[in-house]
C-alpha cells in the first residue's frame, strides 16, 4: 500500500484494536476522519467506495457494541478488522486524485 495510505489507514485500525466500553463515538470519529482524509487523496471507484461503506459499517456496529454492552463481543472487533483489511486490498489498487499528484504524494 502506498505509504500515505497506510499513514491516513492507521489511526482508523489502532481505534478499532484499542478501544473499550464506552469509546464507541471515538472509533467512529477516527473513522470518520480517515474516511475523509483517504477520500481527498484516491481516485474513486465503485469497489472502493462500497469498501469504504462496509468498513464505516463494520466500525459503527463495534461502536454499538462498545457503549451498549459491558461485555465486548470479540467477533464485533474481528469483523471491523476483516472489513477494514478489505479496505487495504482496495486500496493498494487506488490510483492517487489529481491533488495528491499536485502536492507530490503520488504513488
Amino acid at each position: 500500500m502506498p505509504p500515505v495510505l497506510a499513514a491516513l489507514l492507521t489511526p482508523w485500525d489502532r481505534a478499532i484494536g484499542t478501544a473499550g466500553p464506552g469509546m464507541g463515538g471515538h472509533v467512529v470519529a477516527v473513522a470518520d476522519n480517515t474516511l475523509s482524509a483517504l477520500g481527498h487523496r484516491v481516485v474513486p471507484t465503485p469497489r472502493l467506495e462500497r469498501a469504504f461503506r462496509d468498513a464505516r459499517a463494520a466500525t459503527e456496529a463495534l461502536a454499538a457494541a462498545l457503549d451498549g454492552a459491558t461485555i465486548l463481543p470479540f467477533w464485533r472487533r474481528d469483523a471491523a478488522r476483516e472489513s477494514l483489511g478489505e479496505l487495504a486490498v482496495w486500496l493498494r489498487r487506488a490510483e492517487p486524485n489529481a491533488v495528491t499528484k499536485d502536492l507530490g504524494l503520488g504513488w
